[in-house]
């Protein structure tokens, strides 16, 4: 099975290893995946794309504010200060 992203598409990073003499070798760096259960099915997704959908799913359901409603309270906030 290949490291890819299921839901991203996410892939392995390429580059060379240097070393003290500058003599460059092939490295790869490959992406952190996990195995998640997702609306019933697994999928293997990497730990950036799991950190998003839980923060995804916390705006739904109303826990953690949007950058719309950060920036209102923000707003309101400025205008209170303003007034005093």
């Amino acid at each position: 099975m290949s490291r890819i992203d299921q839901l991203t598409g996410k892939r392995a990073n390429f580059g060379q290893s240097r070393s003290h003499s500058n003599r460059a070798t092939k490295r790869r760096q490959n992406v952190n995946l996990q195995t998640i259960r997702l609306a019933g099915t697994k999928v293997r997704v990497s730990t950036r794309t799991i950190k998003t959908l839980k923060r995804i799913t916390a705006q739904l359901e109303g826990k953690l504010p949007t950058l719309k409603q950060k920036r209102a309270q923000k707003r309101a906030t400025r205008a209170a200060a303003a007034k005093v």
